[in-house]
């Protein structure tokens, strides 16, 4: 795996403000870095002090910062977890190349949706070299939800010219596990100018669990996708399921902070809201 140098900055970063930042704690950020660098490509990927900095198109950045040391990641089914999933045009082809990355871990089988609003979509999870949830997802031309709304995902992304994913679009999705599903969304239709492209119901046995993300639990989830501003698309699960465990701070391993029209130096104000988002504060329910 290569490495990211920490000197000179990357001739295509931007030092503005991005319009959305994900924030997401690592246990080893130059580990992380690089790894990211191994799918989306170097030329995107830079340093910044501590931290690690992925810029997508559109304004949409994903910065690695360090987190204590000696932890899991958090499930992906407990409250505030989140996970980056990049879209691509040919999921056989870009699961081929994880399986040769090393300490990639490919989760499952290749999943086709038979019907409802995600007909026609392909997904399939991975887990990084430090423990960590991401997934690929393949989109049909036409999108099952296209049947009832007009509204659409945002998938205008133009990957960098030298991403060694193959068939990489660009960034499909960050994804969370929600305490309140309706609350989630009224907040982020209410106070980020969110659009609701697709709602829907899943449900999964424990040995659906096992083999697709390695967790040993079953039962109903409630979906919803939206879009903000045509430049990010959110996933939102609440998961019908006992035992949940509370948001992480930012601090631990798998903390997160999701800053929608992101300010420079937010992070004093950053809280857990209600439903399982770290935004930046304050945030009404």
């Amino acid at each position: 795996m290569n490495t990211v140098p920490d000197a000179s900055p990357n001739p295509v970063a931007d030092t503005r403000t991005p319009a959305h930042r994900i924030t997401v704690a690592v246990p080893d950020v130059a580990e992380a870095t690089a790894f990211l660098a191994e799918l989306v490509g170097p030329s995107v990927v830079d340093r910044d002090g501590g931290a690690g900095v992925v810029s997508f198109s559109a304004g949409v950045e994903v910065r690695l910062v360090p987190a204590a040391s000696g932890e899991t990641p958090p499930r992906l089914v407990d409250i505030g977890t989140n996970h980056l999933c990049f879209r691509v045009g040919d999921i056989e082809a870009a699961v081929a190349h994880l399986e040769k990355l090393p300490g990639v871990e490919v989760l499952g089988d290749i999943i086709t949706i038979p019907e409802g609003p995600i007909r026609g979509n392909r997904w399939i999870y991975f887990r990084s070299p430090w423990g960590t949830l991401f997934e690929l997802q393949q989109w049909p031309d036409v999108p099952g939800y296209a049947d009832s709304t007009e509204e659409r995902l945002h998938h205008g992304q133009r990957p960098a010219d030298d991403a060694p994913l193959p068939t990489l679009l660009g960034l499909d999705h960050t994804g969370y596990s929600v305490q309140s599903l309706d609350a989630t969304v009224d907040h982020l239709v209410t106070h980020h100018r969110a659009r609701v492209v697709l709602r829907t119901e899943i449900a999964a046995d424990r040995a659906f669990m096992r083999r697709q993300f390695g967790l040993d639990v079953e039962g109903t989830s409630a979906m919803a996708m939206v879009v903000i501003d045509d430049a990010l698309n959110l996933e939102l699960f609440e998961h019908g399921i006992s035992g949940q465990e509370p948001p992480r701070p930012l601090d631990r391993l798998g903390g997160n902070l999701l800053e929608l029209h992101a300010a420079p130096d937010p992070a004093a104000t950053a809280h857990h809201a209600p439903f399982g988002l770290t935004l930046p504060g304050p945030v009404t329910t």
